[in-house]
């Protein structure tokens, strides 16, 4: 008898120890639980806040009535490829020379008469075509008059007889090279290809600068139309057209022959 209650003892002291364990075990599981659901929280929290931080999407609706999306950067921000676009775009339409200009109908095209350029003491200096100047308006204002002097004793009488065409080659555009906040300097290998009338290559001339950009606030043609007519006075036109990159050239320089090599 004594030994059948010793044995029941026995078992009794083993499964009290089995219940503690069991239920040591629970607890464990449970702060487990609760410990994966806090850490859980604090991770959807961490990205909810990202996400309310981050600058909502911006829509742009045009004229025709659709639709893009816009990301929204600082006012002195240009993307990488946006600086390089616009240089590249600005030489291209600053140093193509073709002597005819857009007429009214499409597809039509008409001689180019020109623009009249007059140096320091007013007179005469030479002829740019009609889309150089135009695309001047993208440099600063007293680098421009500087520039439109040097391009008029570039640009052959023979473009506006349409017996030498030139046209700007780029060859490589190097990414864009920080100044300082809103400025940038762009180094740009290139050509200019002079051809003759029966499309003969007449001379390949190098022309490797560095350009010197800086940010400047969008043109708003729109705004500009209510205050100038543009029907009666273009150029409010064709100021807020070149400048819609929001940029502008300050400077340019050319390459020394050591830094090429």
């Amino acid at each position: 008898m004594s030994l059948l209650l010793g044995k029941f003892k026995e078992r009794g002291a083993s499964e009290s120890l089995a219940l503690k364990d069991a239920y040591s075990k629970l607890i464990l599981i449970c702060l487990g639980g609760v410990v994966g659901g806090l850490l859980l929280q604090l991770l959807l929290f961490i990205g909810l806040n990202r996400v309310a931080n981050q600058p909502p999407p911006v829509l742009v609706q045009l004229k025709d009535g659709s639709s893009i999306k816009v990301e929204a950067i600082d006012s002195l921000s240009r993307t990488d490829q946006s600086i390089q676009s616009f240089v590249n775009d600005t030489l291209a339409l600053m140093f193509t020379w073709s002597g005819v200009v857009p007429g009214d109908a499409a597809g039509q095209y008409t001689a180019d008469q020109g623009v009249v350029i007059l140096d320091e003491k007013g007179q005469r200096k030479g002829r740019v075509t009609t889309a150089a100047w135009e695309a001047t308006y993208a440099l600063e204002l007293q680098f421009r008059q500087e520039f439109l002097r040097q391009l008029a004793d570039l640009v052959p009488e023979t473009v506006f007889v349409r017996k030498t065409n030139v046209a700007f080659v780029p060859l490589k555009i190097l990414s864009p090279e920080p100044i300082s906040l809103g400025k940038w300097k762009v180094r740009i290998y290139s050509n200019l290809l002079f051809v003759t009338a029966d499309n003969q290559t007449a001379e390949i001339v190098p022309y490797n600068v560095d350009v010197y950009v800086h940010a400047v606030p969008p043109s708003n043609l729109a705004l500009t139309s209510q205050v100038i007519d543009i029907r009666s006075k273009p150029i409010a036109a064709i100021v807020g057209k070149v400048r819609q990159a929001a940029m502008e050239i300050e400077a340019i320089v050319p390459i020394k022959q050591e830094d090429l090599k």
